[in-house]
């Protein structure tokens, strides 16, 4: 051991002795310079701070203390949350809403001008010009035409061409204007026609409408046909075979186009046969008669029947339905003109009720 000199003084520690000393350096440690103080919570910070504390939330997720928070800026966004929701629910009722047209349909046997050239009958001009005042009088919007034979179907173009508009008329062979349907035309716009070959005397083929109008008011679209099946008469003897085989292709048409288009579908014309025509359609296909009757646990046929029908798919409702056999009908034809008031429900969302506001 070395005696220190009474005359050296003692080193005096070094800051280096603490910053990047090697590991055999002394061990005496100087702490770092501490960091410089915050700065005083201002009294708006220590009044939220305790605020936050007591309440057990935190700055970050409340500022309802903040006076730079507007609560009126919350209340409009949650209101506008509320009405887009509301917005969102109307507009898919408005999509599921199913639109309803209602209208006076009927089904006319015209009584064609080659049954009338000579007799006592008036003939096909004059009967012509008084089927139109009785479709004016019953306020009839669409109508079922059979035998309407093309003198008929001039006069009645001539004559009523101002209130409505017919399909085929004279715009294919004259032949098929003997079936035809007849619109108002400030209620029914004409979207599509077209004709369908079914038998008729002795299996002639005879061209039959099929057409899909829309409904002005509503938008709603559906399909309507004339059909005529041919009868048992003289001249051509028994008709069964040809009728019952017209059956079965209108009745597999029929099914076919509920399938594939889902539009409502109107049957109507003469059909010739009376509670087993009913049997057989209602229960080959969903259509049932405006007149009444069912095809539950068997057929049960409307009462009176008769052999001109209006029927329709479940998308179409009947009520009031008539046989107007009237003096002016009895002079124009020897068929009855069939009437019933008709509702058609469109698809979902379709038509112009659709774009009309939920409680509207």
């Amino acid at each position: 051991m070395v005696a220190r000199s009474a005359h050296q003084p003692p080193r005096a520690a070094t800051s280096d002795s603490s910053y990047g000393a090697s590991p055999h350096a002394s061990s005496s440690h100087v702490s770092p310079p501490a960091s410089p103080p915050s700065p005083p919570a201002s009294p708006h910070r220590r009044a939220h701070a305790a605020a936050s504390s007591r309440t057990g939330t935190s700055p970050s997720t409340s500022r309802q203390g903040d006076p730079g928070f507007d609560s009126s800026v919350a209340t409009r966004s949650a209101e506008l949350r509320r009405l887009a929701k509301q917005a969102q629910a109307l507009t898919k009722k408005r999509r599921e809403r199913r639109p309803v047209a209602e209208f006076s349909m009927a089904s006319f046997n015209t009584l064609g001008a080659s049954h009338t050239r000579h007799g006592r009958r008036a003939n096909a001009v004059t009967r012509t010009r008084w089927m139109r005042d009785l479709l004016l009088s019953q306020h009839v919007d669409l109508v079922s035409l059979q035998e309407f034979q093309a003198p008929q179907v001039s006069t009645f173009v001539r004559e009523a061409a101002a209130t409505y508009d017919v399909f085929p008329g004279l715009a294919g062979p004259r032949r098929d204007a003997e079936n035809s349907v007849a619109w108002r035309k400030d209620t029914f716009e004409l979207v599509k026609g077209e004709t369908r070959p079914y038998p008729y005397f002795d299996g002639q083929v005879r061209n039959m409408p099929l057409v899909l109008l829309r409904h002005r008011a509503t938008g709603v679209e559906f399909y309507v046909t004339s059909y005529h099946n041919p009868t048992n008469i003289k001249k051509y003897g028994n008709q069964d075979r040809n009728r019952a085989r017209a059956v079965s292709l209108q009745s597999r048409d029929a099914n076919a186009l509920l399938t594939e288009s889902k539009s409502p579908l109107i049957i109507a014309g003469d059909m010739n046969d009376r509670a087993t025509y009913f049997c057989a359609m209602t229960g080959a296909t969903p259509l049932h008669s405006a007149d009444g009757g069912d095809h539950v646990g068997g057929c049960h046929p409307p009462a009176a029947a008769w052999i001109d029908w209006i029927l329709g798919s479940e998308d179409v409702e009947f009520s009031g339905y008539s046989r107007d056999r009237s003096s002016l009908v009895r002079r124009t034809s020897d068929h009855p003109i069939v009437l019933a008031t008709t509702k058609v429900t469109g698809k979902p969302g379709a038509g112009k009720n659709a774009d009309r506001p939920a409680g509207g």
